[in-house]
């Protein structure tokens, strides 16, 4: 967040002041300010402590989360999480309008999420950057196969050495696995080798792999 740093300092100035020092009816919106956004009355799972201790692995300059940070981050999960066995869309069109809908909202939830966090001071990573480190936390490590929240060891060592955040500096998303999908589905049509039917969401995460 080193592009927005200076901006998010600049929105909690303003709001410190204009919400909790002069107590203005119209004041300056927070999504970080731990006060209008505390954690007493709510109860942070596991899991989340988990993530945390791993994103302030990679993101060293965050310093603290709030209730925004936990019930956004835990949308962007539900919304984001794709049954292995679910089937694939096969029409282009239906695909493509799923694909547009859940970004468009993922991105606006994600943008709440990293402007939530505090930081200590300015990071080497960009808001894309820090995005990026979420969704791979959150896409590959929280949720099992049977949708319960895990975070093992294992998995922060998987995740402190993936391959793919490490190499792009970003994770491939779906639309663009959905592009890549359809000009290997045109090559085998052309060779006439083989027709693929009822692709599994399951399928397109390996799939994955071999196209990075």
């Amino acid at each position: 967040m080193s592009d927005i740093y200076d901006e998010l300092e600049e929105i909690k100035r303003r709001h410190e002041i204009e919400k909790h020092n002069e107590l203005k009816e119209e004041y300056q919106v927070d999504p970080s300010c731990l006060k209008c956004y505390n954690i007493n009355e709510i109860e942070i799972g596991d899991w989340f402590k988990r993530f945390w201790k791993i994103f302030q692995k990679v993101i060293l300059e965050a310093m603290s989360y709030n209730r925004n940070t936990y019930t956004k981050l835990m949308e962007y999960i539900v919304l984001t999480r794709k049954d292995g066995e679910e089937n694939y869309p096969s029409s282009k069109k239906k695909r493509n309008k799923e694909f547009e809908k859940i970004r468009k909202e993922g991105e606006k939830l994600l943008d709440i999420v990293v402007r939530s966090i505090r930081y200590r001071n300015k990071s080497d990573y960009r808001k894309v950057g820090i995005i990026s480190v979420i969704k791979v936390i959150s896409e590959h490590y929280i949720l099992s196969e049977d949708n319960e929240f895990i975070l093992d060891d294992q998995t922060e060592e998987n995740l402190l050495g993936n391959k793919e955040l490490l190499t792009y500096r970003y994770i491939i998303e779906d639309d663009e696995l959905d592009i890549r999908f359809a000009r290997f589905e045109k090559w085998l049509e052309e060779i006439e080798s083989v027709t693929i039917k009822n692709k599994g969401y399951g399928i397109m995460r390996n799939l994955k792999k071999y196209y990075i």
